[in-house]
Protein backbone atom coordinates (compact mmCIF):
# COMPACT_ATOMS: atom_id res chain seq x y z
CA UNK A 1 0.00 0.00 0.00
CA UNK A 2 2.89 2.48 1.07
CA UNK A 3 4.59 1.95 -2.46
CA UNK A 4 1.40 2.73 -4.19
CA UNK A 5 0.69 5.93 -2.60
CA UNK A 6 4.43 6.78 -3.09
CA UNK A 7 4.12 5.81 -6.61
CA UNK A 8 1.24 8.03 -7.10
CA UNK A 9 2.57 10.75 -5.22
CA UNK A 10 5.37 10.63 -7.73
CA UNK A 11 2.97 11.48 -10.63
CA UNK A 12 2.23 15.00 -9.38
CA UNK A 13 5.83 15.94 -10.94
CA UNK A 14 5.04 15.69 -14.47
CA UNK A 15 1.47 16.75 -13.86
CA UNK A 16 2.41 20.08 -12.25
CA UNK A 17 5.44 20.18 -14.67
CA UNK A 18 2.83 19.84 -17.94
CA UNK A 19 0.96 22.15 -15.84
CA UNK A 20 3.24 25.03 -15.33
CA UNK A 21 4.36 24.44 -18.96
CA UNK A 22 1.09 25.02 -20.45
CA UNK A 23 0.42 28.05 -18.63
CA UNK A 24 3.70 29.77 -19.68
CA UNK A 25 3.15 29.21 -23.19
CA UNK A 26 -0.71 30.59 -22.81
CA UNK A 27 1.24 33.55 -21.13
CA UNK A 28 3.33 33.89 -24.22
CA UNK A 29 0.33 34.22 -26.53
CA UNK A 30 -2.26 36.15 -24.07
CA UNK A 31 -2.29 40.12 -24.78
CA UNK A 32 -1.14 43.00 -22.68
CA UNK A 33 1.68 43.98 -20.91
CA UNK A 34 1.91 43.34 -17.20
CA UNK A 35 3.93 45.79 -16.62
CA UNK A 36 1.91 48.39 -18.04
CA UNK A 37 -0.80 47.00 -15.40
CA UNK A 38 1.20 47.39 -12.52
CA UNK A 39 2.38 51.02 -13.48
CA UNK A 40 -0.16 52.33 -15.07
CA UNK A 41 -1.21 54.06 -18.40
CA UNK A 42 0.37 57.37 -17.37
CA UNK A 43 3.92 55.08 -16.72
CA UNK A 44 6.48 56.00 -19.51
CA UNK A 45 8.28 53.57 -21.98
CA UNK A 46 11.62 53.90 -19.92
CA UNK A 47 9.24 52.90 -16.33
CA UNK A 48 7.39 49.73 -18.35
CA UNK A 49 11.04 48.98 -19.95
CA UNK A 50 12.74 48.77 -15.95
CA UNK A 51 9.70 47.15 -14.50
CA UNK A 52 9.96 44.72 -17.21
CA UNK A 53 13.61 44.20 -16.37
CA UNK A 54 13.01 43.75 -12.45
CA UNK A 55 10.08 41.43 -12.91
CA UNK A 56 12.64 39.38 -15.13
CA UNK A 57 10.14 39.23 -18.35
CA UNK A 58 12.93 40.36 -20.72
CA UNK A 59 14.48 36.96 -20.51
CA UNK A 60 13.32 34.03 -22.76
CA UNK A 61 10.26 32.15 -21.95
CA UNK A 62 12.49 29.01 -20.99
CA UNK A 63 14.43 30.93 -19.28
CA UNK A 64 11.58 31.95 -17.25
CA UNK A 65 10.67 28.77 -17.04
CA UNK A 66 13.45 26.55 -15.87
CA UNK A 67 14.05 29.49 -13.21
CA UNK A 68 10.49 29.19 -12.09
CA UNK A 69 10.27 25.30 -11.63
CA UNK A 70 13.60 25.39 -9.78
CA UNK A 71 12.41 28.49 -7.21
CA UNK A 72 9.62 25.65 -6.57
CA UNK A 73 11.90 22.77 -6.44
CA UNK A 74 14.56 24.41 -4.01
CA UNK A 75 12.75 26.64 -1.90
CA UNK A 76 9.06 26.07 -2.53
CA UNK A 77 8.49 29.39 -3.66
CA UNK A 78 5.58 29.77 -6.22
CA UNK A 79 6.48 33.46 -6.99
CA UNK A 80 5.41 36.60 -5.73
CA UNK A 81 2.22 38.82 -6.98
CA UNK A 82 2.78 41.60 -8.86
CA UNK A 83 0.00 43.30 -7.33
CA UNK A 84 0.74 43.05 -3.56
CA UNK A 85 4.54 41.81 -3.58
CA UNK A 86 3.61 39.11 -0.94
CA UNK A 87 4.28 35.12 -1.54
CA UNK A 88 1.78 33.83 -3.67
CA UNK A 89 1.43 30.40 -1.65
CA UNK A 90 0.42 32.87 1.62
CA UNK A 91 -2.25 34.44 -0.44
CA UNK A 92 -3.51 31.00 -1.89
CA UNK A 93 -3.84 29.29 0.96
CA UNK A 94 -6.52 30.60 3.17
CA UNK A 95 -8.67 31.25 -0.46
CA UNK A 96 -8.22 27.52 -0.71
CA UNK A 97 -9.36 27.07 3.03
CA UNK A 98 -12.58 28.95 1.99
CA UNK A 99 -13.12 27.08 -1.26
CA UNK A 100 -12.50 24.16 -0.07
CA UNK A 101 -15.44 24.75 2.87
CA UNK A 102 -17.73 25.45 0.22
CA UNK A 103 -16.82 22.48 -2.23
CA UNK A 104 -17.31 19.91 1.04
CA UNK A 105 -20.34 21.49 1.86
CA UNK A 106 -21.99 20.99 -1.97
CA UNK A 107 -20.74 17.70 -2.58
CA UNK A 108 -22.11 17.11 0.66
CA UNK A 109 -25.62 18.55 -0.63
CA UNK A 110 -25.49 17.34 -4.15
CA UNK A 111 -24.68 13.55 -2.84
CA UNK A 112 -26.80 13.35 -0.02
CA UNK A 113 -30.16 14.14 -2.37
CA UNK A 114 -28.71 12.52 -5.28
CA UNK A 115 -28.41 9.26 -3.11
CA UNK A 116 -31.64 9.64 -1.70
CA UNK A 117 -32.86 10.35 -4.70
CA UNK A 118 -31.16 7.77 -6.54
CA UNK A 119 -32.63 4.68 -4.42
CA UNK A 120 -36.25 5.81 -4.46
CA UNK A 121 -36.08 6.03 -8.23
CA UNK A 122 -34.57 2.66 -8.30
CA UNK A 123 -37.01 0.58 -5.34
CA UNK A 124 -39.95 2.46 -7.37
CA UNK A 125 -38.64 1.77 -11.10
CA UNK A 126 -40.69 2.72 -13.69
CA UNK A 127 -43.79 4.46 -11.83
CA UNK A 128 -44.64 8.19 -11.40
CA UNK A 129 -41.96 8.40 -8.13
CA UNK A 130 -39.14 7.34 -10.93
CA UNK A 131 -40.17 10.12 -13.77
CA UNK A 132 -40.69 12.45 -11.10
CA UNK A 133 -37.63 12.31 -9.62
CA UNK A 134 -35.22 12.10 -12.69
CA UNK A 135 -37.45 14.89 -14.14
CA UNK A 136 -35.92 17.12 -10.92
CA UNK A 137 -32.66 15.96 -11.63
CA UNK A 138 -32.36 16.26 -15.00
CA UNK A 139 -33.81 19.93 -14.43
CA UNK A 140 -31.35 20.96 -11.91
CA UNK A 141 -28.24 19.60 -13.92
CA UNK A 142 -29.50 21.64 -17.14
CA UNK A 143 -30.14 25.07 -15.84
CA UNK A 144 -26.16 26.76 -15.81
CA UNK A 145 -24.98 27.44 -12.31
CA UNK A 146 -24.95 31.11 -12.31
CA UNK A 147 -28.87 31.11 -12.99
CA UNK A 148 -29.41 29.40 -10.49
CA UNK A 149 -27.21 31.75 -8.30
CA UNK A 150 -28.83 34.97 -9.64
CA UNK A 151 -32.44 33.28 -9.17
CA UNK A 152 -31.44 32.41 -5.31
CA UNK A 153 -30.06 35.85 -4.79
CA UNK A 154 -33.36 37.64 -6.39
CA UNK A 155 -35.41 35.07 -3.86
CA UNK A 156 -33.30 34.78 -1.12
CA UNK A 157 -31.44 38.24 -0.73
CA UNK A 158 -33.28 40.63 -2.60
CA UNK A 159 -36.56 39.74 -2.17
CA UNK A 160 -37.07 37.67 1.44
CA UNK A 161 -33.99 39.65 2.84
CA UNK A 162 -33.04 36.16 4.42
CA UNK A 163 -29.53 35.43 3.45
CA UNK A 164 -26.60 37.58 2.09
CA UNK A 165 -26.36 38.31 -1.76
CA UNK A 166 -22.29 38.16 -1.76
CA UNK A 167 -19.43 37.38 0.88
CA UNK A 168 -18.77 35.41 3.26
CA UNK A 169 -18.82 37.78 6.81
CA UNK A 170 -21.42 35.45 8.72
CA UNK A 171 -21.94 31.69 7.85
CA UNK A 172 -25.52 32.23 5.87
CA UNK A 173 -22.92 33.74 3.14
CA UNK A 174 -22.11 30.18 2.50
CA UNK A 175 -25.66 28.69 2.04
CA UNK A 176 -26.23 30.20 -1.76
CA UNK A 177 -22.70 29.16 -3.24
CA UNK A 178 -23.17 25.74 -1.66
CA UNK A 179 -26.93 25.26 -2.78
CA UNK A 180 -25.57 26.36 -6.29
CA UNK A 181 -22.33 23.83 -7.07
CA UNK A 182 -24.88 21.13 -5.00
CA UNK A 183 -28.06 20.72 -6.95
CA UNK A 184 -26.17 21.03 -10.29
CA UNK A 185 -24.54 17.58 -9.13
CA UNK A 186 -27.58 16.01 -7.87
CA UNK A 187 -28.61 14.66 -11.47
CA UNK A 188 -25.24 12.76 -11.91
CA UNK A 189 -25.80 11.04 -8.22
CA UNK A 190 -28.82 10.31 -8.85
CA UNK A 191 -28.48 8.68 -12.30
CA UNK A 192 -25.71 6.57 -10.79
CA UNK A 193 -27.38 5.48 -8.07
CA UNK A 194 -30.18 4.25 -9.76
CA UNK A 195 -28.41 2.52 -11.98
CA UNK A 196 -25.79 0.84 -9.53
CA UNK A 197 -28.94 -0.43 -7.01
CA UNK A 198 -30.91 -1.88 -10.51
CA UNK A 199 -27.92 -3.70 -11.11
CA UNK A 200 -27.13 -4.82 -7.78
CA UNK A 201 -30.90 -5.58 -6.76
CA UNK A 202 -31.08 -7.60 -9.56
CA UNK A 203 -28.00 -10.08 -8.31
CA UNK A 204 -28.96 -13.71 -7.39
CA UNK A 205 -27.44 -12.91 -3.04
CA UNK A 206 -30.47 -10.33 -3.74
CA UNK A 207 -33.17 -13.07 -4.63
CA UNK A 208 -31.97 -15.85 -2.11
CA UNK A 209 -31.92 -12.51 1.21
CA UNK A 210 -35.73 -12.55 -0.34
CA UNK A 211 -36.13 -16.00 -0.08
CA UNK A 212 -35.28 -16.30 3.55
CA UNK A 213 -37.57 -13.97 3.94
CA UNK A 214 -35.41 -10.81 5.07
CA UNK A 215 -37.09 -7.63 4.95
CA UNK A 216 -36.84 -5.24 1.97
CA UNK A 217 -35.46 -2.32 4.17
CA UNK A 218 -32.50 -4.46 5.35
CA UNK A 219 -31.92 -5.52 1.74
CA UNK A 220 -31.85 -2.74 0.20
CA UNK A 221 -29.49 -1.34 3.25
CA UNK A 222 -27.41 -4.33 4.10
CA UNK A 223 -26.87 -6.07 1.09
CA UNK A 224 -27.26 -3.72 -1.67
CA UNK A 225 -26.45 0.06 -0.74
CA UNK A 226 -22.99 -1.28 0.20
CA UNK A 227 -21.66 -2.85 -3.25
CA UNK A 228 -23.89 0.23 -4.93
CA UNK A 229 -21.73 2.51 -3.62
CA UNK A 230 -18.69 2.05 -4.78
CA UNK A 231 -19.02 3.83 -8.33
CA UNK A 232 -21.31 6.83 -6.11
CA UNK A 233 -17.66 7.34 -4.30
CA UNK A 234 -16.01 7.47 -7.25
CA UNK A 235 -18.47 10.10 -8.64
CA UNK A 236 -17.83 11.87 -5.42
CA UNK A 237 -14.56 11.97 -5.79
CA UNK A 238 -14.85 13.28 -9.44
CA UNK A 239 -17.64 15.92 -7.93
CA UNK A 240 -15.10 17.32 -5.67
CA UNK A 241 -12.33 18.20 -8.78
CA UNK A 242 -14.83 19.33 -10.48
CA UNK A 243 -16.23 21.83 -7.87
CA UNK A 244 -12.71 23.01 -6.68
CA UNK A 245 -11.33 23.35 -10.22
CA UNK A 246 -14.72 24.82 -11.95
CA UNK A 247 -16.26 27.36 -8.71
CA UNK A 248 -14.26 30.25 -10.14
CA UNK A 249 -17.91 31.39 -12.12
CA UNK A 250 -19.56 31.17 -8.62
CA UNK A 251 -17.35 32.88 -6.60
CA UNK A 252 -16.75 35.50 -8.55
CA UNK A 253 -20.99 35.93 -8.45
CA UNK A 254 -20.72 35.94 -4.80
CA UNK A 255 -18.00 37.69 -4.26
CA UNK A 256 -16.52 34.76 -2.03
CA UNK A 257 -12.88 35.32 -1.84
CA UNK A 258 -12.02 31.79 -2.78
CA UNK A 259 -8.92 30.03 -5.11
CA UNK A 260 -11.35 30.71 -8.02
CA UNK A 261 -12.16 34.52 -7.86
CA UNK A 262 -8.47 35.17 -7.24
CA UNK A 263 -7.10 32.90 -10.30
CA UNK A 264 -10.10 35.35 -12.12
CA UNK A 265 -9.22 38.40 -10.89
CA UNK A 266 -5.51 37.37 -11.09
CA UNK A 267 -6.01 36.80 -14.67
CA UNK A 268 -7.66 39.88 -15.37
CA UNK A 269 -4.63 41.87 -13.85
CA UNK A 270 -1.82 39.92 -16.04
CA UNK A 271 -0.77 39.07 -12.98
CA UNK A 272 0.66 35.68 -14.10
CA UNK A 273 2.65 34.11 -10.77
CA UNK A 274 -0.60 34.14 -9.48
CA UNK A 275 -2.43 32.90 -11.77
CA UNK A 276 -0.03 29.90 -12.55
CA UNK A 277 0.27 29.51 -8.57
CA UNK A 278 -3.16 29.15 -8.18
CA UNK A 279 -3.32 26.30 -10.86
CA UNK A 280 -0.67 24.29 -9.60
CA UNK A 281 -2.12 24.50 -6.66
CA UNK A 282 -5.39 23.22 -7.70
CA UNK A 283 -3.93 20.58 -9.52
CA UNK A 284 -2.13 19.41 -6.08
CA UNK A 285 -5.52 19.41 -4.65
CA UNK A 286 -6.45 17.48 -7.35
CA UNK A 287 -4.36 15.01 -7.20
CA UNK A 288 -4.78 13.91 -3.40
CA UNK A 289 -8.01 13.69 -3.87
CA UNK A 290 -7.90 11.18 -6.73
CA UNK A 291 -5.74 8.98 -4.51
CA UNK A 292 -7.94 9.99 -1.20
CA UNK A 293 -10.86 8.12 -3.71
CA UNK A 294 -8.66 5.32 -5.13
CA UNK A 295 -8.34 4.81 -1.54
CA UNK A 296 -11.42 4.96 0.34
CA UNK A 297 -12.99 2.14 -2.02
CA UNK A 298 -10.89 0.06 0.01
CA UNK A 299 -12.80 0.99 2.89
CA UNK A 300 -15.96 0.42 0.83
CA UNK A 301 -14.59 -3.32 0.07
CA UNK A 302 -11.58 -4.31 1.04
CA UNK A 303 -11.53 -7.22 -1.53
CA UNK A 304 -10.65 -4.04 -4.03
CA UNK A 305 -7.61 -4.04 -2.64
CA UNK A 306 -5.35 -5.96 -4.90
CA UNK A 307 -7.14 -4.54 -8.05
CA UNK A 308 -6.58 -1.08 -7.07
CA UNK A 309 -2.71 -1.42 -6.17
CA UNK A 310 -2.39 -3.60 -9.38
CA UNK A 311 -3.71 -0.18 -11.15
CA UNK A 312 -7.11 -0.83 -11.74
CA UNK A 313 -8.49 1.76 -9.57
CA UNK A 314 -9.69 4.11 -12.31
CA UNK A 315 -12.46 1.64 -13.04
CA UNK A 316 -13.00 -0.37 -9.99
CA UNK A 317 -15.76 -3.00 -10.23
CA UNK A 318 -18.50 -3.74 -7.58
CA UNK A 319 -18.18 -6.49 -6.10
CA UNK A 320 -20.70 -9.46 -5.63
CA UNK A 321 -21.31 -10.59 -1.89
CA UNK A 322 -22.36 -14.34 -2.46
CA UNK A 323 -24.17 -14.33 0.68
CA UNK A 324 -27.56 -13.20 1.64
Amino acid sequence: MAKYVIKRLLLLIPILLGVSAIIFVLKTLTPGDPARQILGNDATEEQISAKREELGLNDPVIVQYVRYVGNIVTRGDFGTSYRTNEPVLSEIIPRLWTSAKITLGAVAIGAILGILLGILSALRKYTWVDSLVLVISMFFQSVPEFVVGLVLITVFAVKLHILPAAGIDTPLGYIMPMLCIGLSSVASYTRITRSSMLEVLSEDYIRTARAKGQTEKNITYHHALRNAMIPVAQSIGTSLGNSIGGGMVLETVFSVPGVGKYIVDSINQRNYPSVLGGALVIAIVLTVINLLVDLSFILIDPRLKSTIISGGASKPKKAKVAEA
